[in-house]
């Protein structure tokens, strides 16, 4: 059961991607390479904690998700992205 649960946080992480591409179409450009470097970041420390700790392998997309609403939130409020 626990090595399922840290596959499942790696599989996670691939939605998020998704999301993080997507973003281009609302935030510039430099907001989007900075989203890469964050998953580049999550999935460094989902596969090095993917045996020893899984659930934390698991909490790492919502961390990412969580992180992504807040940067499109606080972009919007302060530095007026739109789509």
């Amino acid at each position: 059961m626990r090595v399922a649960l840290g596959w499942l946080g790696l599989v996670g992480l691939v939605p998020l991607l998704f999301l993080y591409v997507v973003s281009g179409l609302a935030v510039p450009w430099w907001a989007v390479v900075g989203f890469g470097l964050v998953w580049c970041l999550l999935l460094l420390a989902a596969v090095r904690s993917r045996r020893r700790r899984p659930l934390l392998t698991l909490a790492m997309p919502l961390l990412g998700l969580a992180l992504w609403f807040a940067v499109l939130w606080l972009g919007d409020v302060f530095l007026h992205w739109t789509a």
